[in-house]
């Protein structure tokens, strides 16, 4: 993996392999997310909005919109290219005026008052934090009284690892060997950080917004088996081989070249392309989505 910006070089090209229709079709799988995510933040008409890992802003875009031209929308991420990014977004909405721009860990919201916030936001972006109790106690910080978060992280834990016969829900049972390799290749290749990402679940997330001192929580499970891909195409073999799974981990070609030698790549690559056009998959999908409010009751 590059040394450069890998969150920024996730996002913006290895999430999709660098496809513009994948990376259309992956926007468009999560718009319900950050739709909910915002649903759940409401009212949002003339807040003061964070959206932390902003990312390239799925969500804080869409805030923009909903807070109105009386609200502000705070775009906080650790990437400096992913910040420019959405500031350019943001200027051609000509929409500057009610954007703020940090340079900011979750945990470490250091650039950002007290007290200063009605509402924060994050999606998938405790599951890289280490410190994830720090990162809820800086959520609580910062909030006005009577503020609240909405968040949106996936529950690896419940998810990983997949049954034998299965590569990233695909159905591989005739090289299940190979597929075994692979992901053992994963788990070498990826960067160290990538732990964050099984070392808690719904219980712990729940138990961390209690003890930064939110009051009134409120946390949705949603555990679902998607056998095939309902009115989505499967990525084509050579889009997947470009892609990578997370922002911590490298390309699925780089691990099979790094796993497999010439015989054993083809054969794997071989089913693998077989799955993909029969659409041949059964994902298990496991998230939560928790809203919390900063009660003046205490």
């Amino acid at each position: 993996m590059s040394a450069a910006d890998h969150w920024s070089e996730w996002l913006r090209g290895r999430r999709d392999g660098g496809n513009e229709r994948q990376r259309s079709t992956s926007l468009k799988r999560l718009e319900s997310i950050r739709d909910r995510v915002l649903d759940f933040a409401e009212p949002l008409t003339g807040a003061a909005v964070l959206d932390i890992g902003s990312g390239d802003g799925l969500i804080g875009l869409a805030a923009l919109d909903r807070v109105g031209p009386q609200g502000s929308v705070t775009f906080c991420d650790i990437s400096a290219p992913l910040l420019e990014h959405a500031r350019e977004a943001v200027r051609a909405l000509d929409k500057l005026d009610q954007a703020r721009f940090v340079l900011a860990r979750a945990e470490d919201l250091a650039g950002i008052p007290d007290a200063s916030v009605d509402v924060a936001s994050t999606r998938s972006v405790l599951i890289y934090v280490a410190d994830k109790q720090h990162a809820f106690d800086e959520l609580y910080r910062v909030l006005v009284p009577d503020g609240r978060i909405s968040l949106f992280e996936p529950i690896n834990r419940l998810m990983f690892p997949e049954p034998e016969d299965r590569f990233w829900g695909y159905h591989v049972a005739a090289v299940a060997d190979l597929a075994g390799k692979v992901k053992d290749a994963f788990a070498h290749l990826e960067h160290a950080d990538a732990a964050t990402m099984m070392d808690f679940d719904e219980r712990d997330l729940f138990a961390m917004a209690r003890r930064a001192g939110f009051a009134s929580i409120h946390l949705e499970l949603h555990t679902n088996l998607i056998t095939g891909r309902p009115g989505i195409e499967a990525p084509s073999l050579e889009t997947l081989l470009e892609s990578s799974p997370h922002p911590l981990a490298p390309t699925l070609r780089e691990t099979v070249e790094q796993a497999l030698d010439t015989v054993e790549q083809a054969r794997f690559l071989s089913c693998l392309g077989t799955a993909l056009k029969r659409n041949d998959s059964q994902l298990l999908w496991v998230a939560a989505f928790l809203v919390a409010h900063k009660t003046t009751s205490q």
